[in-house]
């Protein structure tokens, strides 16, 4: 009767232990060992029905997104997405990369707001795809170059494409060398920071030159004819892996 007692203390602590060990944190980044993401680990982000898995190395931080939902993928893929970063544990848009900027955003298009019902013929999945070649970044004061393609080796880089089951996968590969991280004083690597998504907005022309954009604040306007306002959802407390 002891002995079975025991036994069943000791399957109760491993169900628990592993039970805990399966549940990821969003927050927690992991180390990345290579670039095909499984199912399990993409998590839910809070209050969208985004899911994300955040993960780096020694010299970029790569953030996955998979989208189930037809709309948001349409809005990500014609209004575009951004990704923002806070150094300062507030959730405030300072710096942010635009991946996505959108079908309707891109350079060309005098008025997209005017264009969007003329398009209709344009939005192919297909066309989407490869319209989504162009990134546009915000706030990094040290950057000259404001928008550039998406394929990059030795920058801001990112990927979209569909898999099976008509799901978006989202793919956004940041250099930890452009981030203005603060080591924590403890010495056990960068203190944690606040990551934004966004989708579903339209930039505003840019007046004051290709290499500067206006403030972060004034590059969005909420809402546009059929889309809604833009979804903004915070991932707090993002902790980066410090090894393998």
């Amino acid at each position: 009767m002891i002995r079975m007692k025991l036994l069943l203390i000791i399957l109760s602590v491993f169900t628990f232990t592993s039970s805990f060990a399966q549940k990821k944190n969003l927050n927690l980044s992991s180390w990345h060992f290579k670039d095909k993401i499984e199912s399990s680990d993409y998590q839910p982000v809070r209050k969208s029905e985004l899911s994300c898995f955040i993960s780096n190395d020694n010299d970029n931080i790569y953030i996955d997104i998979k989208v189930d939902n037809l709309k948001i993928q349409h809005r990500i893929l014609t209004e575009g997405m951004t990704i923002w970063v806070n150094m300062d544990g507030q959730e405030i848009k300072k710096m942010g990369i635009r991946f996505p900027v959108g079908s309707l955003n891109q350079s060309g298009r005098k008025n997209a707001v005017q264009d969007k019902n003329a398009t209709a013929n344009d939005e192919s999945i297909d066309n989407l795809l490869l319209m989504a070649n162009t990134i546009e970044i915000i706030g990094f004061i040290s950057e000259q170059q404001r928008r550039f393609p998406s394929e990059n080796h030795d920058s801001f880089r990112g990927s979209v494409k569909y898999g099976d089951g008509a799901i978006l996968y989202y793919t956004l590969i940041i250099p930890v060398a452009k981030l203005p991280l603060r080591n924590s004083k403890g010495g056990h690597g960068a203190m944690p920071f606040i990551l934004g998504i966004e989708y579903g907005s339209l930039t505003v022309t840019n007046s004051s030159g290709p290499s500067r954009g206006p403030a972060p604040n004034s590059i969005f306007h909420g809402s546009s004819p059929g889309s809604g306002r833009s979804e903004l959802t915070w991932i707090k407390d993002v902790r980066l892996a410090t090894s393998r």
